[in-house]
């Protein structure tokens, strides 16, 4: 009987892509929420460009925090890889 050989190289770049994808669908959502509710909040409109950058720049400091997640994230899905196959 013959073992299928593992490729670890193989299981961590998947885990390192499937994790990018994950915060980054997460980060999007966030992003786009706070900057939404910012704008309706402050009632931006185009004659008030510096609030909108701040809004912007506020949500992408909120959406940078689930990036925190990433090392355990990657830990995580490559365990999970490795134990189903």
């Amino acid at each position: 009987m013959r073992v299928p050989k593992v490729n670890h190289a193989r299981i961590e770049s998947d885990a390192r892509d499937r994790a990018q994808f994950i915060l980054g669908a997460i980060s999007l959502v966030i992003w786009f929420a706070v900057a939404f509710a910012l704008g309706v909040k402050w009632f931006i409109d185009e004659d008030t460009p510096q609030p909108i950058l701040m809004a912007g720049g506020i949500a992408l400091a909120v959406a940078a925090v689930p990036w925190l997640a990433y090392k355990p994230l990657v830990r995580r899905l490559r365990k999970r890889a490795t134990s189903n196959g």
